[in-house]
């Protein structure tokens, strides 16, 4: 039983880990890739945190997307609270337009993103 419990905590941990931050004032958006054992499938997921943050969203009303395997995506800042989030291809298991950084503070801040994805758009163009 010992040694199951040692074991299973270390079947979770990713083989490959990437963290970027988008920088915006107080705040950044966080776009963490995952890969676990060595599948060449990525999880990923964008969260919003303070800059003074030093690890990855662990609320999940913090986060906005939770997808794989995604190709071109990015992330930009519209205005202080309104974020942009595009991609060409991938897959979105769990999309939300707003977040919040409710952590110590008396009244939440609410941040937006708009989802923009081309797939369809470069798979009609190809098919002409």
């Amino acid at each position: 039983m010992c040694l199951l419990s040692v074991m299973v905590p270390s079947c979770s941990k990713p083989t490959h880990e990437n963290i970027t931050e988008v920088k915006n004032g107080q705040y950044k958006v966080a776009i963490r890739s995952q890969e676990f054992h060595n599948s060449s499938d990525y999880n990923v997921d964008i969260c919003v945190a303070e800059l003074s943050a030093d690890r990855f969203p662990t609320d999940k009303r913090q986060c906005f997307l939770h997808g794989f395997d995604f190709n071109g995506l990015s992330a930009k800042w519209k205005s202080e609270q309104d974020l942009e989030i595009s991609f060409d291809c991938g897959r979105v298991s769990e999309f939300h337009n707003f977040a919040f950084l409710s952590e110590a503070r008396t009244v939440p801040i609410e941040f937006h993103a708009t989802l923009l994805e081309s797939c369809g758009t470069k798979l009609a163009e190809k098919s002409k």
